[in-house]
């Protein structure tokens, strides 16, 4: 790994596209693998939450408070900040290793900033956590309100920890140095599990406080440790009057009201949550934790790939490896995309009963996150598509039409949410509404990039999309020849052998996609063979 790492790094600036191709699809697969795993083990605490807490207001407790730091990462870890941050780091390696003291002083910049910023959000969190939760939700019982508030501190804790991670992340990731940044949430989830099962008879919901605090330390340490290995030593800096941070900065903000924007959306939407009966908001989280398995597997692995590249093609001014990356990463998207929607559409109410049906959570539990679940499901392709659009806007220094178009994207979705509640859809409300509003976001967006970028090819595009379509037929075939035949063997929840008989049905659907995109020439696998052969 570290020779890959180093060799990425001492090439970028003169490798053909070919040579960025093969290195972006093997460390994508190292991140997959990675990510697959982090996403296992975030199921399984999932399934450790549910088993001990079940779908009660408990737990529409946790998750709902839980949410709220979360939300909050997209403004300063992985979302905002980075996406601010590594268009600036590639800049700066891409000049060359003389740029190492500068990178520091900039890393270290960034830490201390989010430390500024952390330190007063927890105090805010502290005095006056009753009013925010009771502004933020509809919860009526007292008791959750002071639960909630209770958990909130702790939670802004762990979003400090995290947050400093992802700036750690993020700059291995411009090294060229993924398996760190990929394998340290491992670290996370491990720490809730045990916390969870281990510490909730004494703690209770506290036990989720706990093991998301030392989770988030551990994976801070993590990352900082394989940062050592590249010269970075941390210091504190309170000067910020310096270029780079400056660069940093004013790309920050509108990334950040880009992000605002988002988090106000999903805000919403559990708010709408928490006004329908109890149960919601814990379907809904589920819900999103299934679909984020698949997308966060392959989105997470493509872009952290392909977003350092094309911020450096854009620094090189080589426009027409910018035009080949952005196509290529749109086109992987789609290559694991389709594929996964079909399989979890078929095998939802499967997946969530082997997975999370036990202890407290009951068959009514299970249909109802698979109903959420479906819906979210077929917008899934699209939220990939315009995530990855919004990493080029990025990358190449476009900010106001992000912006512009995340305004129209939450709009539309905090209106359909409204309008299909209000009708009595229920909490699949919230999934309809985000796939449409998601699905016109990637519309507009891509008619404002691809329109300026004169280098990319709508034809190749259009005909490999075509040709991962047609991969994708048997595997569609025989997802519908098994949902005909209605089995319920899942009524029996979370088995060992209902466990063995959901595994045996992916690994089946893995092989038909194998076969059919090998017999196609499906570019990704195309790639690796190259690769083998070289």
């Amino acid at each position: 790994m570290d020779d890959d790492e180093v060799d990425l790094q001492r090439t970028s600036g003169s490798i053909g596209r070919d040579g960025s191709a093969r290195r972006g699809a093997r460390n994508s697969i190292v991140i997959m693998v990675c990510t697959l795993l982090s996403r296992l083990l975030g199921i399984v605490k999932a399934r450790a939450i549910s088993g001990v807490f079940g779908a009660t207001g408990i737990a529409d407790v946790i998750n709902f408070t839980f949410n709220i730091p979360n939300n909050f990462r997209k403004l300063f870890a992985e979302g905002a900040l980075t996406s601010a941050y590594i268009p600036v780091f590639s800049a700066k390696l891409e000049d060359g290793a003389g740029q190492l003291e500068e990178s520091e002083r900039l890393l270290s910049a960034l830490v201390t900033f989010q430390l500024l910023l952390f330190i007063p959000l927890a105090v805010v969190s502290w005095m006056f956590g009753p009013q925010i939760i009771g502004f933020l939700s509809d919860f009526s019982d007292p008791a959750q309100i002071r639960l909630s508030a209770g958990l909130l501190i702790w939670f802004m804790v762990f979003l400090a920890t995290i947050s400093v991670a992802a700036v750690f992340n993020g700059l291995l990731q411009c090294h060229g140095s993924f398996f760190t940044a990929a394998a340290s949430p491992l670290l996370f989830s491990i720490s809730v599990i045990v916390s969870v099962l281990y510490a909730s008879r004494y703690l209770g919901a506290y036990s989720m406080a706990l093991g998301t605090v030392v989770g988030g330390l551990l994976q801070a340490s993590a990352a900082y440790v394989r940062l050592r290995r590249f010269g970075y030593r941390l210091r504190p800096v309170f000067n910020f009057r310096f270029p780079a941070f400056r660069s940093v900065m004013e790309g920050w903000w509108p990334v950040m009201l880009t992000s605002l924007v988002s988090v106000l959306s999903q805000q919403f939407a559990f708010y709408f949550a928490s006004r329908l009966p109890q149960g919601s908001v814990t379907a809904f989280n589920n819900a999103i934790i299934f679909w984020q398995t698949p997308y966060g597997i392959f989105f997470t692995a493509i872009s952290a790939v392909f977003f350092p590249m094309m911020s450096r093609n854009f620094h090189r001014g080589d426009r027409g490896a910018l035009a080949d990356s952005l196509r290529r990463g749109l086109e992987y998207l789609a290559t694991f995309m389709i594929p996964s929607a079909v399989v979890l559409i078929a095998l939802r109410t499967e997946a969530v009963a082997s997975i999370l049906q036990t202890g407290r959570f009951s068959v009514s539990d299970t249909l109802l996150t698979a109903e959420v679940l479906f819906w979210y499901l077929l917008g899934m392709l699209f939220v990939s598509w315009y995530g990855f659009l919004q990493r080029y806007c990025y990358s190449t220094g476009t900010y106001r039409s992000t912006l512009t178009v995340s305004v129209v994207v939450a709009t539309i979705d905090v209106l359909l949410t409204w309008t299909m509640v209000s009708a009595g859809v229920g909490v699949r409300a919230l999934a309809i509404a985000n796939s449409i509003s998601y699905f016109v976001g990637f519309v507009i967006l891509y008619a404002m990039t691809v329109s300026r970028l004169h280098e990319f090819s709508n034809r190749r595009m259009l005909y490999t999309m075509l040709k991962i379509c047609v991969a994708n037929i048997p595997l569609a075939a025989a997802c519908r020849w098994y949902v005909g035949l209605g089995f319920d063997w899942w009524v029996s929840g979370s088995t060992f052998g209902n466990l063995l008989r959901l595994s045996g049905l992916l690994l089946g659907a893995v092989a038909i996609v194998f076969v059919s995109y090998s017999l196609l020439r499906v570019e990704f696998l195309s790639v690796l063979k190259r690769r083998r052969h070289e």
